[in-house]
């Protein structure tokens, strides 16, 4: 086993067997090291050399970023030279390209529409060629590439969870996939003949919560963490001491009535199992939520996963134009994110605190408080 595996292990350990067997949360160890402090970025016109001392010197030591950015000329060296990890961020069933080019391969919703919402549009997770194709992009990503880690991003079933506020009905949260694919592979599953093969998605919504409820769950669950494993799997056969960070629905175990398995199909234990860190995406903010939400799920996945918790939050306001994100707030999600058991924090996204001198020194100071317990 690797000693990245073994770390990894050790500070899950602290997470899930110290922490819930007591009262507080688990102490700093130097084996645990530094928290992650991570930028996601996806372009930028910057000159590397100086963009990265200006990141080291905000206290940034992980950057998440696209794989067309990872091989632009000189990054990988100024990573290296600097000691900053690089994390690929890889989305999967996000998938528009494909979309416009075989529309077939469209996730289908309990209404028999495409998985559609604004910019958000969904592959079916359930078809075989496109998830090889995903597994064999993401060995080629660690073996072009040679990052740290791998940051799978959309792994999950279709929903547009960036405008689900905490006032959202459970009821009006999209479900999917029936299209006649997954379909198939769920009746096989429950041994449904075909009494579920030949039925349009409402009708199949009713044949499924009237005799196997559960079931779907449960095989929707299965879709995704099968998903998540193949691709570790392929990324650790190219480089074994490769980190997997997986992006996660901000949804607590109970919100939503159980969405966060019901609908996104994200069982935390067992992509736990497989990841170094699951990171859910605790836009407060956009969300109408308060910065202590946002240490409110970091404690739920620790509960839920096994495994280190790499918070990520928002810098700027998105989804709520016209209304302002206050630099007091922010500085609270920040500490809310850094407080036990979190294993870091990444900010999304370098853009907005570069726009933001005020914003990014507060990153500083905090940073700098953390590192100095």
């Amino acid at each position: 086993m690797t000693a990245r595996r073994l770390l990894r292990l050790a500070v899950g350990f602290l997470v899930v067997g110290g922490w819930l067997g007591c009262a507080g949360p688990p102490p700093a160890t130097e084996e645990s090291g530094p928290p992650i402090v991570g930028v996601k970025i996806y372009e930028t016109e910057r000159e590397f050399p100086g963009l990265f001392e200006e990141w080291v010197e905000l206290g940034v030591n992980t950057v998440f970023v696209s794989r067309s950015l990872a091989l632009k000329d000189a990054f990988h060296e100024t990573a290296v030279r600097t000691g900053t990890d690089v994390f690929v961020i890889f989305p999967v069933f996000f998938a528009p390209d494909e979309l416009a080019a075989d529309p077939d391969l469209w996730a289908v919703t309990a209404d028999g529409s495409r998985a559609k919402e604004d910019w958000v549009e969904f592959a079916c997770p359930t078809r075989g060629d496109f998830r090889k194709k995903r597994i064999e992009e993401a060995r080629e990503i660690v073996r072009e590439i040679q990052p740290t880690g791998l940051s799978i991003d959309f792994i999950r079933h279709f929903v547009f969870w960036e405008m689900v506020g905490p006032e959202r009905h459970p009821a009006t949260l999209p479900d999917t996939c029936y299209c006649s694919h997954c379909l198939d592979a769920f009746a096989d599953r429950v041994g449904a003949e075909n009494d579920l093969r030949d039925l349009a998605a409402p009708d199949a919504v009713a044949w499924i919560a009237g005799n196997a409820a559960d079931e779907w769950v449960r095989f929707k669950n299965n879709t995704i963490t099968t998903m998540v494993e193949e691709i570790a799997a392929a990324a650790r056969e190219v480089d074994p001491d490769i980190l997997i960070n997986i992006h996660n629905v901000p949804w607590r175990a109970d919100d939503y009535d159980g969405a966060i398995t019901r609908i996104a199909g994200q069982d935390r234990a067992a992509l736990g199992a497989v990841a170094d860190y699951l990171s859910p995406m605790c836009y407060s903010f956009m969300l109408h939520r308060s910065p202590e939400w946002v240490a409110s799920v970091v404690d739920d996945v620790a509960r839920h996963a096994g495994c280190p918790v790499l918070p990520s939050i928002q810098v700027a306001t998105a989804y709520r134009e016209g209304e302002e994100f206050e630099v007091a707030e922010f500085e609270a999600c920040l500490r809310a994110a850094l407080a036990p058991p979190s294993a870091g924090v990444v900010f999304w996204s370098w853009d907005h605190i570069e726009a933001d001198p005020e914003r990014a020194e507060i990153i500083r100071r905090v940073v700098r408080e953390d590192n100095s317990r």
